[in-house]
């Protein structure tokens, strides 16, 4: 009734068993590694998000409107438009 052997049957059993505990290891030293990789790259994004902000501020800093306005009175001459009331038509 018995097409294998025992010892092929002991065998099997084993390989089965020995991949399941090296899956389990290898899983194991996987969480381990990605941790570590998650952890330096946590790291690397600190100088990054502060980077970031540095530049967030520079350019508010130059599109604000009064620094448009001096650029725009200094180096290219123009004025502030005079304001006159009209006096309407009497027609």
């Amino acid at each position: 009734m018995n097409s294998f052997p025992t010892w092929v049957k002991i065998l099997a059993a084993t390989l089965i068993i020995l991949s399941l505990v090296f899956l389990y290891l290898w899983q194991g030293w996987q969480v381990i590694y990605l941790q570590r990789r998650v952890s330096k790259l946590e790291e690397e994004l600190i100088p990054l998000r502060e980077r970031k902000r540095e530049l967030q501020i520079a350019v508010a800093r130059y599109f604000s409107y009064d620094r448009i306005e001096r650029i725009a009175k200094e180096r290219l001459g123009m004025v502030e438009p005079e304001i006159t009331e009209e006096e309407p038509n009497s027609e």
